[in-house]
């Protein structure tokens, strides 16, 4: 290479970026997939060997275009010298002058001949030198378009070619971003489950297919060297097949020519037509010799001159273009940061925004009231008194904030401060009054402080220390050990039964504090304002909605059918302006609806006898032990009520009612808070019955599951 090659490529800057190194073998499919020439690239003596070949080529036929012109018959044609009487004479005089000149002029020609291809090689070598720098200056403009990236005989740009850097980008993002999901669904596996949906990944390819992509259009990829090799060969070609048609016609106009000449010399016995013959072919050869070698030593001279022009017009030309290309490599440079910028924000995103929302929400519950719904009204109450505390070190005083309780200053809530940091779920009892909601929430209390309640989540009582925690160990000791009733609740705001959860997620368990709310009765009948009670029940995370089917016919204290049906519209009219959802779209929250005495429909529901059978196959094929139950078990009980409905409420649709407001976020639970043992079916004196609740608590941990909570066997 020339010196200004070796001295201008040590001048360059290499642009690498040395990122994430040990993906690099990850990217050899990437960077073999970009578009290359597997053939090997002509040295520079072949391509200096070629054009020579062509200059000599294109001399030969300049040489014998020459001669075609210049060779001429002599005049008279016809005579000769044998047409005299005695002919010896003359050619015994002619035939040594000739044999003279020729070997005069032989001499003389050889001389001429020799100064041609002196003069021939000294072009030839101040043209092979004048090329090889022109060769090594374009191949050090193949590597200065490499290193820049643009194309140096159009002046434009090349299109995005995808370099090493880019497949370390792109594998770079595309690593953050799946462990990025992967956290991301960690922290939203309870909305992706309660939602059923599924996370798409970004398209993080996008930069391969930008427009523009893979080169420039109409522009010719290969090397300078294999473009100039193959217009060489080209040229050499179409040379070849012009110089041996010149040689051919200049070869017959010699021969004639070199004929008509001996023809003037020719005589029987006289030998002088052979000196002039062969004298003539010694010196046409020298001529020949000679026009070649003056006309390759002029090309010779003229394609130097041209390489040298061009070689200067280049260097001017790649000055210029290194020059755009350095400011377009530092634009690219900063497009490729601010592009890694860009993929790495998009890749920790969904992790963060996950995170970000999941804080929120927590701020916002630990702000608001479990109880009345409202903002800013929970306040710490100093559970120390008098208690000095100057001497307690920052963790004992932090532990005792942690443990300390939080009072609601309008509706006198209370509860442990740390339950604010967890997660919330509210879930209410809605139905008539006297439909079993009470006993409901007592049973299934009592099995989830006995952990005998059908889950694999770690399902367990979060006691407050408030007079609801003394008030339903009352309850569970009248319902279930005295065999008692758990009278009529309180027409005012309930305090919530705490339950708290840690559920069974492969990828670690998920916590809640579950606010169960045992509303009253007469929460749905319209004509008790109570609307203090609707505002907040109407704004819980799901329902277990009760139909008493014992209440069909309103005979003594109890309502009809249509009665429970209408207080239900009522009430969930009252949800949809709560919660400001227009009419006819679908209250976004899961609703359980519970089928309570289930035990008593022989006696007491138009059914009768038929339920006997629907409940042997729940006792029999649907009750698997406690930590067996699978979700699927429970739509097969949700699918066995509704064979059931047509018959437990006559002439009422019951699904599509309830389907009208909530869509398909429900499912029908049987429950019994006393048992369904057969021979005691019907039985309403609690003194002859074993108690044995069943179905109480599915309802509680179906509501968990569709909150995305995993609760269920099975990854339910």
């Amino acid at each position: 290479m020339p010196e200004f090659a070796r001295s201008s490529s040590a001048s360059v800057p290499r642009l690498h970026f040395h990122l994430f190194i040990p993906l690099a073998a990850t990217l050899f499919l990437f960077t073999t997939a970009a578009p290359g020439f597997a053939q090997s690239e002509p040295s520079a003596e072949k391509l200096i060997a070629l054009r020579l070949d062509w200059l000599s080529l294109l001399a030969r036929e300049d040489a014998a275009t020459w001669e075609t012109r210049v060779v001429s018959s002599p005049r008279g044609a016809g005579l000769s010298v044998g047409n005299f009487q005695d002919p010896s004479t003359v050619l015994s005089a002619l035939g040594p002058a000739l044999d003279a000149d020729y070997k005069l002029v032989g001499p003389s020609l050889r001389r001429v001949e020799d100064k041609a291809r002196t003069r021939k090689e000294e072009a030839q070598k101040d043209w092979t030198e004048a090329v090889r720098q022109r060769i090594a200056f374009r191949e050090y403009v193949e590597k200065q378009q490499a290193i820049y990236g643009f194309d140096f005989d159009t002046g434009s740009r090349s299109g995005f070619q995808p370099e090493i850097i880019d497949g370390v980008l792109l594998a770079w993002a595309g690593v953050v971003a799946v462990v990025a999901l992967q956290l991301r669904r960690k922290e939203q596996r309870l909305e992706r489950r309660k939602l059923q949906r599924v996370t798409m990944a970004a398209l993080l390819l996008g930069l391969a297919a930008l427009p523009g992509c893979g080169g420039s259009a109409g522009t010719d990829g290969r090397p300078w060297v294999v473009r100039e090799e193959a217009e060489l060969t080209a040229s050499k070609n179409d040379a070849t097949v012009k110089t041996e048609a010149a040689e051919s016609v200049a070869e017959l106009k010699w021969r004639n020519t070199a004929d008509a000449w001996t023809a003037l010399v020719a005589a029987p016995k006289g030998g002088v037509d052979r000196v002039v013959r062969e004298g003539e072919a010694d010196l046409r050869n020298h001529l020949h010799a000679i026009a070649v070698d003056a006309q390759l030593t002029e090309r010779l001279v003229k394609d130097a001159d041209d390489q040298r022009t061009k070689l200067a017009e280049e260097k001017a030309k790649l000055g210029d273009q290194v020059s755009r290309a350095k400011w377009w490599n530092r634009i690219g440079t900063g497009f490729r940061i601010g592009a890694a910028c860009v993929l790495f924000g998009l890749s920790v995103a969904p992790l963060w925004m996950a995170r970000r929302r999941r804080a929120q929400r927590i701020r916002l519950a630990a702000r608001t009231c479990p109880r009345c719904f409202r903002l800013d009204t929970l306040k710490v109450e100093n559970t120390g008194g008098s208690k000095r505390r100057s001497k307690k070190s920052d963790e004992d005083d932090e532990q005792d904030d942690d443990d300390g309780d939080v009072r609601c200053t309008k509706c006198g809530l209370r509860i442990r401060k740390s339950y604010l940091s967890v997660p919330r779920l509210c879930f209410p009892t809605v139905g008539v009054r006297s439909s079993g909601k009470t006993h409901m929430l007592v049973t299934a209390y009592d099995r989830i402080r006995k952990r005998t309640a059908p889950t694999v989540a770690v399902v367990q009582p979060a006691p407050t220390g408030s007079d609801v925690d003394r008030r339903f160990e009352q309850l569970i000791d009248e319902v279930l050990h005295r065999r008692g009733v758990a009278g009529a609740t309180d027409l005012v705001l309930p305090d919530p039964i705490l339950i708290h959860l840690k559920d069974a997620d492969p990828l670690g368990g998920s916590p809640a504090l579950v606010n169960l709310f045992d509303y009253s009765g007469e929460l749905i009948n319209p004509d008790v304002d109570v609307n203090m009670l609707k505002a907040t029940a109407v704004r819980m995370d799901g329902f277990m909605l009760f139909l008493d089917p014992t209440q069909l016919y309103g005979d003594g204290a109890n309502v009809t059918i249509d009665q429970q049906l209408g207080m239900l519209d009522v009430f969930l009219a009252h949800m949809r302006k709560e919660r400001k959802i227009p009419v006819g779209e679908v209250i976004p929250v899961p609703v359980a609806v519970c089928m309570p005495k289930f035990d008593l429909l022989i006696a007491d529901n138009p059914i009768g006898g038929q339920s006997v059978q629907y409940i042997r196959e729940m006792i029999d094929n649907l009750s698997p032990p406690p930590r067996d139950m699978t979700l699927a078990v429970i739509r097969e009980r949700s699918e066995l009520v509704e064979q059931m409905l047509p018959l437990m409420f006559p002439g009422a649709d019951i699904r599509s009612v309830i389907e009208g407001y909530f869509g398909k976020q429900l499912l029908f639970f049987p429950m019994s808070s006393v048992s369904l043992n057969e021979h005691e079916l019907g039985v309403k004196d609690l003194s002859k019955r074993n108690i044995a609740p069943f179905g109480v608590s599915e309802p509680i941990l179906w509501l968990m599951h569709m909150h995305g909570y995993s609760v269920f066997a099975g990854g339910g």
